[in-house]
């Protein structure tokens, strides 16, 4: 066999990756100081899965050759794999700064950006690639994404046309291209995109998806000429996901139709297949309005109708690429005050904000009596246990996980008469080793392990309606350490029900909750951090969230778990000021409003 870097670089090329390691390990116990063996033996660790070996590897390298590019991107690249985000990037950052002709540098440095939200400097690298490339159209396309995902429709446009002249068959420049104009209110436009490249590639779902909603819009938008149909609304939302958005999507429509609306409704990605039991939905109308249900960047407006979006934001402030999308639409609703101050401090127009709240009910399946079936850690009954503290939650940093652990982790005992349901979702597949995770960090964080406390029943995976409402039943008080809310679901569920509520004093909460019937714990604004780490969690990028004080959380916790916390119940004062069927009136009167001025 060959004993050379150039050889092990040929089976690496051709596939045969652990022959190539064989021989860089050869080459370097033969000649240690061979700094490209090196640095193509952690290429090839990382390949095989093994970046973390990769990284002191290219470290070492590099302490030696500080000026080799190719080392820092490499180290960048073996950084990214092992969840080093920030590290990476500062990587990648380096390597552009020492090759900044080397295309794939910036390419790489403008795609690790745009994954952390940092979207105007993402944007400066990936437009270096098409300075440096300009035929190649693989680079118009991630510079349009990154437009796109600022909300920078125009210069999209713009940058897909482009790469379409000099690739005029690539379908990804032409799928986008539909969807930036769908963005822009241009569903005509889109339906001329989208049409023949959807012939050309037949079954495709994305492109399928999005042809099907251009026509549905145009469908909508020819109505507002037939002055002989019924005036309705036009309402798009996530109906059939299991989602915040979704479920206040359902709830309002299904009040509007009680109420005797007509309405027209456009799901997510297409045709929309859930009804409301009251039905109202099916009769052609006149579209006085448009309602969505989404996240401004989501919004896509129907010509000559006016535009309302019902969204909100957990911050102090909203993402630049929100305000620059709902710049575009005649109307922003939020439910809360606090959402409305952070669309107002990132500029968007006060005259053109509504707030207007959802409504809060009880959910029949939560009265039903504690279930005894269901045991805790040890096999012990969960419903035995004095008190049951139900938490539910995305795993995700802005929900604060980690600040629940740590507080759970100062406050209780072993033989506390107490235990913490934690239910988590969304956190993907590696879902149990990251939660693993978490709770080794907090135990070295805190200064105790977790066998030191009352026990924590952590519950992944999906649970029907059924089973979350079992949860419901079980817990005794409901308790929220959140950095920020728009709403909050789950802890209005529980308040209906009359659980006892212990929550952050910030955002939505301060709409629903005060101390009359609930805990509240002060908070502190600051910056968006990941958990035990001072990279910023990517929808955050430049703006502050808010910190509760784990202090006066671990005393009202510790006096919950010893008896001596005073109960409070939210259950009258909710349902009295939250009516479904008068906040959806409230709505209605603004969306009308709208439709008057059309």
């Amino acid at each position: 066999m060959e004993l050379t870097t150039q050889h092990a670089a040929e089976l690496y090329r051709t596939g045969q990756v652990e022959q190539a390691l064989a021989v860089l390990d050869a080459v370097l116990a033969a000649t240690p100081q061979d700094w490209m063996a090196r640095n193509t033996r952690g290429v090839v660790l990382c390949r095989l899965g093994r970046a973390s070996e990769a990284v002191p590897a290219f470290t070492r390298l590099l302490a030696v050759d500080p000026a080799f590019a190719e080392g820092w991107f490499n180290l960048a690249l073996a950084r990214r794999a092992v969840g080093e985000t920030s590290a990476a990037a500062g990587g990648l950052l380096r390597a552009v700064a020492l090759r900044p002709a080397e295309p794939v540098f910036s390419a790489e440095a403008g795609a690790l950006l745009h994954s952390q939200g940092v979207l105007t400097e993402a944007l400066r690298h990936l437009r270096r690639v098409i300075l440096l490339q300009p035929d190649q159209a693989p680079g118009y396309l991630n510079v349009a994404v990154s437009l796109m995902s600022d909300a920078r429709y125009d210069e999209a446009v713009a940058a897909l046309r482009r790469g379409r002249r000099l690739a005029p068959d690539h379908g990804d420049l032409a799928l986008r291209l539909g969807q930036a104009l769908l963005s822009q209110g241009r569903a005509a436009e889109a339906c001329t995109v989208l049409d023949p490249l959807a012939q050309r590639v037949p079954g495709h779902g994305e492109i399928s998806q999005n042809l099907e909603r251009a026509r549905l819009v145009c469908d909508v938008a020819a109505a507002v000429g037939h002055a002989a149909l019924p005036d309705g609304l036009a309402v798009r939302g996530p109906f059939s996901v299991l989602s915040g958005y979704g479920d206040l999507a359902q709830r309002f429509v299904s009040q509007m139709a009680q109420q005797g609306t007509r309405l027209r409704l456009l799901g997510l990605t297409g045709a929309e297949a859930w009804r409301p039991a009251e039905g109202g939905v099916e009769t052609p109308i006149r579209p006085s309005a448009a309602l969505s249900f989404l996240t401004p960047l989501l919004v896509e407006p129907v010509s000559g109708v006016p535009t309302v979006n019902y969204t909100m934001f957990e911050g102090t402030s909203i993402p630049a690429s929100w305000a620059r999308a709902n710049a575009a639409h005649d109307l922003v609703v939020v439910p809360t005050e606090s959402s409305r101050r952070a669309w107002i401090e990132a500029g968007h127009p006060a005259d053109r904000l509504r707030v207007c709240p959802p409504g809060i009910q009880p959910h029949p399946g939560d009265e039903a009596e504690a279930p005894r079936t269901v045991l805790g850690p040890g096999g012990r009954p969960v419903a035995d246990f004095r008190v049951r503290i139900l938490n539910i939650s995305d795993f995700i940093a802005r929900k604060n996980i980690d600040g629940l652990l740590r507080v759970w982790l100062r406050a209780t005992r072993a033989g506390d008469d107490a235990i913490l349901l934690l239910k988590l979702g969304k956190g993907g597949p590696t879902l149990n080793q990251d939660f693993s995770r978490l709770l080794d960090e907090t135990a070295r964080h805190v200064g105790r392990r977790f066998e030191e406390a009352a026990p924590i029943m952590a519950l992944m995976g999906r649970y029907d309606e059924a089973g979350i409402s079992t949860l419901y039943a079980l817990a005794t008080h409901y308790w929220s350490l959140s950095h920020g809310e728009g709403w909050d679901l789950p802890i209005t569920r529980a308040g209906a029900k009359g659980l006892g509520l212990i929550a952050p004093r910030n955002s939505a909460y301060t709409a629903y909750l005060d101390d009359s019937i609930a805990h509240l714990i002060p908070c502190t604004t600051g910056p968006a951090h990941m958990p035990y780490s001072r990279a910023i969690y990517p929808p955050f990028q430049g703006i502050d969230w808010w910190h509760p004080d784990e202090d006066v959380a671990a005393e009202l916790l510790t006096r919950l778990v010893r008896g001596q916390l005073d109960r409070r119940d939210p259950r009258a004062q909710l349902l009295d000021r939250f009516a479904w069927q008068k906040r959806t009136q409230d709505l209605l009167a603004v969306v009308e409003e709208v439709g008057r001025g059309r």
